[in-house]
């Protein structure tokens, strides 16, 4: 299942990537699908500023029992600011939700060199609670990020723009001006630690080494589903 909306193209991405990330020798191999693609769950990292959690966590339970209710094994949540919530949605559902930080931290950990520094191109509220810090702490690397107040501000308008529009040559260029300010920090790689983030980097990739949260979901959705 996947609790979803948070965007709704990130959502109909995660699709796209689930279904390709898929070993099917025939359509009847291709997993079952539940989404729930609500965008009317409140503002993350909103929540995550103002201190106003219990609207965005009682929307995210809602939705999570949706998926369960209708069957769903096993659920992924494709918005990375979301996952400053998931301890709240576990001890609400009894079905397993994967944790999309660790897992992207864990494949960071196998990719990169250790205590390598890793840049983080993510929402306020992401980087607020320091959910991609500590993951990655965890696994022996250090992340990088924010970039200077002006260039997250404008990074923070891009992510905006792309729920709206979709990925576009102005919003990469936020983001490869990030890249680059973090880049001059130290960051070796860097993490499309927003959903948005990682639309926009999959059509325009970075100079550096990135790994993709989007797409590391969609094949431990795939992986889960399948040893279920």
């Amino acid at each position: 299942g996947v609790l979803g909306g948070m965007g709704p193209e990130s959502t109909a991405e995660l699709l796209v990537r689930i279904t390709r990330a898929t070993p099917a020798a025939r359509e009847q191999d291709h997993l079952r699908v539940l989404i729930d693609s609500n965008p009317q769950i409140p503002n993350r990292t909103d929540a995550l500023l103002s201190g106003n959690l219990s609207p965005v966590v009682d929307a995210l339970v809602e939705t999570a029992g949706s998926l369960v209710r209708a069957g769903a094994g096993i659920i992924g949540i494709p918005c990375n600011t979301a996952h400053a919530f998931l301890a709240d949605v576990r001890k609400a559902v009894d079905t397993p939700i994967i944790d999309m930080v660790d897992e992207t931290a864990r494949r960071a950990s196998e990719l990169f060199e250790p205590g390598a520094a890793v840049g983080l191109l993510a929402t306020d509220g992401t980087l607020r609670t320091r959910l991609y810090h500590e993951a990655l702490q965890r696994h022996g690397l250090v992340g990088i990020g924010p970039p200077t107040p002006g260039v997250q501000n404008a990074v923070m308008d891009a992510l905006d723009a792309v729920k709206l529009h979709g990925p576009s040559e102005e919003a990469y260029g936020a983001l490869g001006a990030a890249v680059r300010n973090l880049a001059s920090e130290g960051a070796t790689a860097v993490i499309a630690a927003c959903t948005e983030a990682s639309l926009v980097l999959e059509r325009h990739p970075p100079d550096l080494p990135w790994l993709d949260p989007l797409q590391i979901l969609a094949e431990a959705l795939v992986r889960e589903a399948q040893t279920d």
